[in-house]
């Protein structure tokens, strides 16, 4: 099965199958720069708490930094019921006609029900939230009535990323398929990342169950997990049939990978070089870990352009959501 070319989500036609995952520390405005000229159809932003927005809390609002009008952004947000994502929205479109006009710059909404995290999970947020049904569908509801109502008119794209549940209990009942019924009617498309909440990155990721996500669905599916070469995304698609692939660890290691993905000559290590330090000096880091990981990259990069062999060095989860 041959990988598809494009990758329609919505009102948004992208011309890559392959999406820039939200990383924490990681996703700000120069790196889904860096990540668009290299192919990837599309990027979000970190994940962004909704509690924040609604608060309007700087360091919260910061993070939806969608300010490069040349690269299609989506908003990833966390959210624990229908009513903060409903007030979220009209603070958003408040702000984008007001002190924020880059928030109309939104083309997606993602919801996060895939983070990890402790802190998440302990208030029923995340992929807590995957066996409460009722609430996970009164969200998905909620989500498809703001965009049909056009309360924020740039969003024509409305998602959201699953696990296969808080750990081998939950991924064995399958307690992720239910939830591919509610976005069926509700979602535009839907990303899996194929492993449970108690996983770890170096842990093989579940392809079948994306197969099976698949089979459920009337909507386009984007499997996440262990996709860091062409290879391993056609073995993907031809294993699952899923319509698009969201990367997060290949992109750590090489912000141009999309151009390999694409399956086009890559490009040498003083054009990647180039095109990085290009997009983060045209556009600030949003805060400290994204300067951080900007330093750590760049190093990495030089030092490949000089011709000396660097190891990528992955952080075990912290960007991984």
């Amino acid at each position: 099965m041959s990988l598809p070319t494009s990758f329609k989500t919505g009102g948004l036609t992208l011309q890559s199958p392959f999406l820039l995952a939200p990383m924490e520390g990681v996703s700000d405005a120069g790196f889904r720069r860096v990540g668009a000229e290299a192919g990837a159809g599309l990027g979000y932003t970190e994940m962004v708490r909704a509690r924040g927005l609604v608060k309007r809390n700087n360091s919260t609002l910061a993070l939806v930094d969608t300010i490069d009008a040349d690269t299609p952004a989506g908003v990833q947000l966390l959210v624990v019921n229908e009513g903060e994502l409903r007030r979220t929205f009209e603070v958003l479109a408040e702000l984008s006609q007001t002190t924020h006009p880059h928030f109309a710059r939104i083309a997606a909404v993602d919801l996060n029900f895939g983070c990890p995290s402790q802190d998440v999970i302990k208030i029923g947020a995340g992929p807590a939230m995957l066996k409460r049904r009722a609430k996970l569908h009164a969200i998905f509801e909620a989500l498809a009535d703001l965009k049909k109502r056009a309360v924020l008119p740039s969003v024509v794209s409305i998602s959201a990323k699953i696990r296969l549940g808080l750990n081998e209990g939950e991924r064995a009942h399958k307690v992720y398929l239910p939830v591919v019924e509610m976005a069926n009617d509700t979602l535009d498309h839907l990303v899996v990342h194929a492993r449970h909440a108690k996983q770890r990155s170096r842990d093989l990721s579940d392809w079948a169950a994306i197969g099976e996500v698949k089979a459920a669905s009337r909507i386009p599916i984007v499997g996440n997990g262990d996709v860091c070469s062409r290879a391993d995304a056609e073995r993907m698609r031809a294993a699952t049939g899923c319509d698009g692939f969201m990367i997060a660890r290949a992109a750590i290691r090489d912000p141009c990978c999309f151009v390999a993905l694409r399956g086009e000559a890559d490009w040498s290590p003083q054009e990647k070089l180039r095109c990085v330090e290009a997009a983060f000096a045209r556009l600030p880091p949003t805060r400290d870990k994204h300067r951080q990981f900007r330093e750590e990259l760049l190093h990495r990069l030089r030092a490949q352009a000089a011709g000396e062999r660097v190891a990528a060095v992955i952080p075990e989860n912290a960007h991984l959501r």
